[in-house]
């Protein structure tokens, strides 16, 4: 590597430098952005982020031209680092993204720790890269989008279910927290939230819950944007799932924001997710494109960096 290169944390003063990195980034590889700095600063605000803390800058006279994104994720009984590399397309093949790599595996100490990255599949070079360090494929997000929402049937017990958008979704923070960490427990790319934590993901969140009983039986977390909608998880009781209170929630959300061709509606689903992915095509959703999930031990990671150095 240059030895003008220099591998720091990140700073708050690095916000707009990062920006335009991710514009700059994208000129190569589109799935990477871009980022406002808007979208930055509340990125850095969820709670596995710790306000980039794990995070690291690569710079070169002051210029930075690259990050790694780093956050560490409480599964329970077992924890992972996601890893994502961003390096501006001038700085390509010097060695910046391993020196950045490298950085981050100096942070933890269990060896045995999940280290995972995500890259699309339109990116060949980005595969081999990842691959030749020891990652292995393990699933795929795959993105979905919908323009014409199809009425699911509705089942008697969805019926019963009042459906309903939160004016103040941190009211529900720990219901959603519970039902969450209960749902995902499974799911390799999922944490755990604390209630706490949750109303922090809340706060600028659109929040639509279904109740049964009285009780908080699932919600759907989306993010209306200007010309497109995200809906960034749906989840039920454990349960209660299998009686259609998921498609209720999720169309309820798409007709509200009357989800069309010049305003469409994205959600990301596991590859390894069946059920959900059979549930979204039912709702109108089609598989647009897919981004790969690699995953290798620190203690993989360091031994192919040590054979790739000897």
């Amino acid at each position: 590597m240059d030895e003008s290169i220099t591998i720091r944390p990140l700073r708050d003063s690095d916000a707009e430098a990062v920006v335009a990195l991710y514009a700059r980034a994208t000129d190569v590889e589109p799935r990477l952005g871009p980022v406002t700095l808007a979208q930055w600063l509340q990125f850095l605000k969820l709670p596995q982020n710790r306000g980039g803390r794990d995070f690291r800058i690569a710079e070169r006279d002051g210029r930075v031209i690259g990050l790694a994104e780093s956050s560490l994720r409480d599964q329970g009984p077992r924890h992972s680092r996601l890893l994502k590399i961003v390096i501006t397309p001038e700085a390509r093949r010097r060695h910046v993204a391993l020196a950045l790599l490298d950085d981050i595996l100096g942070i933890d100490w269990e060896d045995v720790l999940p280290v995972q990255t995500l890259v699309s599949r339109d990116w060949p070079a980005g595969i081999a890269f990842v691959t030749s360090l020891g990652f292995v494929h393990i699933e795929s997000d795959i993105a979905m989008r919908c323009v014409e929402p199809l009425q699911p049937s509705r089942t008697l017990a969805a019926a019963r279910a009042i459906i309903e958008r939160m004016s103040d979704p941190t009211v529900c923070a720990a219901d959603v927290a519970r039902i969450h960490n209960e749902a995902f427990a499974s799911d390799m790319a999922s944490r755990l939230y604390s209630p706490e934590e949750m109303a922090q993901v809340l706060t600028d969140s659109e929040l639509w819950v279904a109740s049964e009983d009285g009780q908080v039986s699932g919600f759907c977390l989306t993010e209306p944007e200007r010309n497109s909608m995200w809906i960034e998880s749906v989840a039920v009781d454990p349960a209660r799932q299998g009686r259609g209170v998921g498609q209720l929630l999720t169309y309820q959300a798409l007709t509200a924001h009357d989800v069309s061709t010049e305003h469409p509606c994205w959600l990301n689903v596991s590859s390894k997710n069946a059920a959900a992915l059979k549930i979204y095509r039912r709702l109108g959703f089609r598989p647009q494109h897919e981004t790969c999930r690699f995953s290798a031990t620190r203690r993989e990671l360091i031994a192919a960096r040590r054979r790739r150095i000897g």
